[in-house]
């Protein structure tokens, strides 16, 4: 599906070695961005955060930034949305969460956009506050599994190299944000600092989750990684349903280095599938699962520059890369 209800012709030049070009038309971009952070925050409905004077954190970023106003979970529990985002499907029937070693669901052989970047070489990492040692499995103090869908996929977290390889403690991540090494970056705070705990409290939970936020995101902003091409995608995992509000609709604030339009918003209805299907057209790669008929949210960048995504393109991906150029209709 060509998002947004704008149809594009997009024309991917493959470089596929130093002497020799190929053509191909697509309705993706590959590569508007370098370098993609996704923070995913817990357990508070739309109405709770949006214009709320309990997040004046994240309220600047929706006026400086972006903001998906018609954005949905893909239902409840936890566990099923975090599975969904990475894969675009819940992967078990989502009763209950459940760690990343309940048979007979999990570890589940199925394709996810870990298992993309590994075959494609691009280098990302999961970062879970207060996993400890990498690749944690076991819930400890207020870590949990559940929040590192990465982890729940056999192609990651049974080859045991890879799975601490990829999915480290927080603690870390300040160092690889200032050298530069990862092109995907997925971010789970602790259950203390996401908004789900005290989960009696919501409130308490929102302003404790706008106050990490506000000194976590700056350190994002003022980095090289986000400075040269980055996007932040900040949301949260699902809805509560409280006070009569949508129990799936959930704030969606895309942040990217270079702004379209300060406060822009946008009422397409969009969805976890929505945030699968930018990725996978940003880094080129297949469609999975309920993301091949989502919309993306490409609405929210500007236009990449085909001359400059040229070269960054071969600076990415080597020798054989790719870029888009747009021709507007």
């Amino acid at each position: 599906m060509l998002g947004n209800s704008i149809y594009r012709i997009v024309v991917a030049l493959l470089l596929v070695g130093p002497h020799s070009l190929a053509l191909a038309v697509g309705p993706t971009l590959p590569l508007p961005a370098l370098n993609i952070f996704t923070i995913v925050m817990s357990n508070h409905d739309y109405n709770e955060i949006v214009g709320s004077a309990n997040a004046p954190y994240i309220n600047s970023l929706i006026a400086s930034y972006g903001l998906a106003t018609n954005y949905l979970d893909a239902g409840h529990p936890a566990l099923p949305n975090y599975l969904y985002l990475v894969s675009g499907a819940t992967q078990y029937p989502g009763v209950i969460d459940v760690s990343p070693t309940t048979a007979p669901y999990f570890p589940v052989s199925a394709d996810n956009l870990g298992n993309q970047f590994q075959l494609a070489g691009i280098a990302w990492r999961s970062y879970q506050e207060g996993m400890g040692t990498g690749c944690n499995l076991s819930a400890s103090g207020n870590y949990t599994p559940v929040h590192d869908p990465f982890l729940y996929f056999t192609d990651i977290q049974l080859p045991s190299s890879l799975c601490v390889a990829t999915n480290r403690d927080y603690s870390e991540f300040a160092s690889d944000l200032a050298a530069g090494t990862y092109r995907y970056m997925w971010i789970s705070p602790n259950l203390l600092n996401s908004g789900h705990d005290p989960f009696n409290d919501p409130v308490a939970a929102l302003q404790a989750s706008d106050t990490w936020l506000s000194t976590e995101i700056p350190k994002i902003l003022a980095s090289s990684a986000f400075k040269s091409g980055g996007v932040i995608f900040l949301t949260w995992d699902q809805a509560e349903g409280r006070n009569g509000d949508s129990p799936d609709k959930v704030p969606m604030i895309i942040i990217p280095s270079a702004v379209k339009t300060a406060g822009f918003t946008s009422s397409h209805a969009y969805n976890h599938a929505s945030y699968l299907a930018t990725i996978e057209d940003i880094f080129g790669l297949p469609r999975l699962g309920a993301a091949v008929g989502a919309d993306n949210m490409m609405e929210f960048l500007p236009p990449p520059s085909p001359l400059l995504q040229s070269a960054e393109s071969r600076k990415a991906h080597g020798a054989a890369g790719t870029f888009g150029l747009t021709l507007a209709p």
